[in-house]
């Protein structure tokens, strides 16, 4: 009868260990936009994935750590706006800024 009470322990164990994350180590990273939008048929990458940010004016994103890059592509065309370090737990700031018609990026660690 004492099997009950061990059963019930390794069920817990079982459900509790679901929940945890044993995936890689992970940081954010948080894109401002001080702009209304990007010209037609350009879009953002932030590594390979795209951001879409619509009408909002910032836009949270989680990035394995490392290093990651934000580029602008228009077409077949890539420019590479910025380069930054992606940190485990922490959250980097990307603020993307058009001057004089050429769109600019800060980062902010």
């Amino acid at each position: 009868m004492r099997l009950k009470p061990a059963r019930a322990v390794l069920a817990a164990l079982t459900v509790g260990l679901a929940g945890c994350d044993f995936r890689a180590e992970t940081g954010f990273v948080e894109i401002k936009k001080s702009f209304a939008g990007l010209a037609v048929g350009d879009t953002l990458v932030l590594n390979s994935v795209i951001i879409d940010l619509g009408a909002r004016s910032s836009l949270v994103v989680q990035q394995p750590i490392g290093t990651a890059s934000i580029q602008l592509k228009h077409g077949e065309t890539s420019r590479k706006l910025c380069e930054f370090a992606v940190r485990t737990n922490r959250v980097v700031t990307v603020t993307l800024t058009l001057a004089n018609g050429t769109l600019r990026c800060s980062v902010q660690s």
